[in-house]
């Protein structure tokens, strides 16, 4: 008898589709020849209208573009790209600072610079497919989407990025805008005069408020409580307060210990945002949250590893898929998919995806002890810290989360 034939494997992933848009022949050529490196089909383009025309027809999944584009410029090519092709990861080539270019191009996942060498652009590009494979994930797009259309951003939230796309915007437009909400404005009143930032006085103005706050943490948290008002949940016992809640305590954590590790505007970003995947599932999938709560109860699994084994995913990536649609660095991206494994990204050094995996939970138990458990959600893993520097950090951390608890 002739022996079985061996299963057919699963058809190879295409290779990544790469968008290059940048007049300068020589650099488009340089990172032609990195994205070459990376196993990626690169086409390139000296303008950006032409770069539309080819993605009106051909499957792209990275585009690059050059800060110094017209006709279309920079930031309007990626802000059609976000509405029309939103699975598309969006750069920048830039040569300004990081926070500069975000502002300037708030539509782009990440920027590379210019003058980068050919390591670090390698190193940058890499980092960007990694998370592509988590984009491109065909049951993500079904948990966070009710028909054949991808979640568009929150209303207020997306008026905000296109505000402050503007080199002219002022601090009394956006003000104006956020102030045609009344619930919005009154729960951002409300949080900064909370014990959240610890002020000693009340703050009397939104104006004052977005001010005190700055403009990348006042539209962070208006996606944070948009997503909230989108997204209710509707399982007993799981309510949506809770989550935001605990949100803010992480990202309160996470800025005060991000100095020496990661971007502490990032650092809150990522701690406010990091649990938005349980409303989503709470929300679109009642039935099935709840069979997951009860795995965990039942056969004390990690909420992780149930969410896994009832929809195929976890919170922490249904987070990640949805802001990255709506343009969320990625870093802030990447922090928020690995927040219970930074192990697959932080391998020397604590990073952002470290950052959040330590500040979510201190923030819930500042004496939370060490242990074996790589994937618990009441232990820190020592082999872990220890690999990447941290276990030296521990005692300072979790003081300072005792301060803020």
């Amino acid at each position: 008898m002739s022996e079985p034939s061996p299963p057919a494997s699963a058809p190879a992933a295409p290779a990544a589709a790469v968008c290059v848009v940048e007049p300068d022949a020589e650099l488009a050529a340089r990172l032609a020849r990195v994205s070459s490196e990376q196993q990626a089909e690169v086409v390139c383009f000296a303008s950006a209208r032409r770069a539309l025309e080819h993605l009106a027809t051909q499957r792209c999944d990275l585009i690059v573009a050059g800060d110094e584009l017209e006709e279309p410029s920079c930031p309007a090519l990626l802000r059609r790209v976000q509405n029309e092709h939103p699975e598309v990861l969006r750069v920048v080539l830039s040569d300004r600072e990081g926070l500069e270019v975000f502002r300037r191009v708030p539509y782009a996942h990440q920027f590379f610079r210019r003058t980068a060498a050919p390591a670090a652009l390698a190193a940058a590009l890499a980092q960007c497919l990694q998370l592509r494979s988590l984009i491109c994930r065909p049951p993500l797009r079904a948990l966070v989407a009710s028909s054949n259309a991808l979640p568009a951003a929150p209303k207020l939230y997306a008026q905000l990025i296109d505000l402050l796309a503007d080199p002219k915007c002022s601090m009394v437009k956006v003000v104006d805008v956020i102030q045609r909400d009344l619930g919005m404005s009154t729960r951002l009143m409300q949080l900064v005069s909370s014990a959240f930032f610890g002020l000693s006085t009340q703050i009397q103005s939104l104006g004052a408020c977005v001010g005190y706050l700055g403009l990348n943490a006042v539209r962070s948290l208006v996606l944070s409580a948009e997503i909230t008002q989108l997204y209710p949940s509707a399982v007993p016992g799981f309510p949506s307060e809770t989550v935001h809640a605990r949100a803010l305590a992480t990202s309160r954590l996470a800025r005060r210990l991000a100095p020496g590790v990661a971007d502490e505007s990032q650092a809150f970003v990522a701690g406010l945002l990091h649990g938005v995947g349980q409303l989503v599932l709470a929300a679109r999938a009642p039935e099935r949250f709840q069979e997951a709560l009860e795995l965990v109860r039942e056969r004390e699994l990690s909420l992780t590893d149930a969410q896994i084994e009832v929809f195929g995913a976890s919170d922490a990536q249904v987070a990640a898929y949805l802001l990255a649609l709506w343009g969320q660095p990625i870093e802030i991206v990447s922090a928020i998919a690995n927040q219970d494994t930074p192990q697959l990204v932080d391998v020397r050094a604590p990073g952002m995806a470290t950052l959040i995996y330590i500040s979510k939970r201190l923030a819930q138990n500042p004496a939370m002890p060490l242990g074996d458990d790589a994937a618990s959600p009441s232990q820190l893993n020592t082999a872990f810290l220890a690999q990447v520097g941290a276990l030296e950090k521990l005692t300072s951390w979790r003081a300072v989360a005792s301060r803020a608890s």
